[in-house]
């Protein structure tokens, strides 16, 4: 009781401090900017913009908040339980952005078994005699908590895997609407689905994974990740903070990947009957989201 009370004190004296508030009024009027660029270009995203900034307004607030406590927790099962949520959440957020048929079970599946492959990889890689972990984090032996290192980087992760299983989900659909007529001669040539769209799947994974690989390849040069200049504002050095860093894109990627294809695969599976021929009921609803979508 005595640290639900500390926590709220200190959330109390944090929203309190008059600086919080000019920040997010001066920052407002970048939001601003964007809604005018939104209006001007003509992309219909500005109460997309403004809701999406108001709700993670709010949620990073909450948060921030819960982060406190969560931050505290060493009980592994109850952070698996917060890790699996999260994913719940990531899923249902792509769903939104991708109403297909049953994609927010496929995503919920990919994103939640390349999470948990990846952060149970992480925190008992610890296992290794005189080995502090594949990413340093603190244990309760060392008087800190296992959630201050499971949640935070847990997030990335979801988040990496949410971000690049949609853009690689959102390509594949896109050149299966254009490419039935390809895909029709394949199959009555005698290959087989997969072999069929095996050009659609590879070109949707390099799509979504090209842009963060570059950016991997800036590392130090063009860019320096949020992730190293959090650790060396934090005191870190600099050294110890670029190997995290490298180590955390790996993570990224291989969860992105891993994520893009299970929810592809399952996706496109959809597509075609028990026949191997072209579903085209599966097709007609598709090709109706994308109009109403695009309308």
């Amino acid at each position: 009781m005595t640290d639900i009370i500390d926590i709220f004190s200190e959330i109390v004296l944090t929203l309190s401090n008059p600086n919080i508030w000019i920040r997010l009024a001066l920052a407002s009027i970048l939001l601003v900017v964007l809604i005018l660029f939104s209006l001007w270009q003509k992309t219909y995203l500005e109460k997309k913009i403004f809701w999406s900034f108001l709700r993670g307004l709010v949620q990073i607030v909450l948060l921030g908040s819960i982060l406190l406590l969560i931050f505290g927790i060493n009980e592994i099962w109850l952070l698996y339980i917060i890790l699996l949520f999260m994913c719940f959440f990531a899923a249902f957020t792509n769903w939104r952005s991708y109403p297909y048929p049953k994609i927010f079970a496929f995503n919920f599946i990919a994103i939640t078994m390349s999470v948990m492959i990846i952060m149970t990889f992480a925190i008992f890689s610890t296992a290794i005699p005189n080995f502090d972990g594949i990413i340093y984090h603190p244990t309760e032996t060392a008087g800190s908590s296992l959630g201050s290192f499971v949640i935070p980087v847990g997030s990335m992760v979801i988040f990496f895997a949410m971000r690049e299983s949609g853009v690689a989900l959102e390509r594949l659909k896109s050149d299966l609407l254009k490419s039935k007529g390809e895909i029709e001669a394949a199959l009555a040539l005698g290959a087989t689905p997969i072999r069929s769209i095996r050009g659609l799947l590879r070109d949707s994974f390099r799509a979504s994974l090209v842009p963060t690989i570059n950016r991997v390849a800036v590392l130090g040069i063009v860019t320096i990740p949020g992730l190293m200049s959090g650790m060396i504002i934090g005191g870190a050095s600099p050294i110890e903070a670029a190997v995290n860093q490298i180590i955390v894109f790996m993570m990224l990627l291989t969860a992105a990947f891993f994520t893009s294809i299970v929810t592809n695969y399952l996706f496109t599976k959809q597509f075609f009957t028990s026949e191997d021929q072209i579903n085209l009921e599966f097709y007609d609803i598709i090709s109706k989201k994308k109009k109403r979508k695009n309308n």
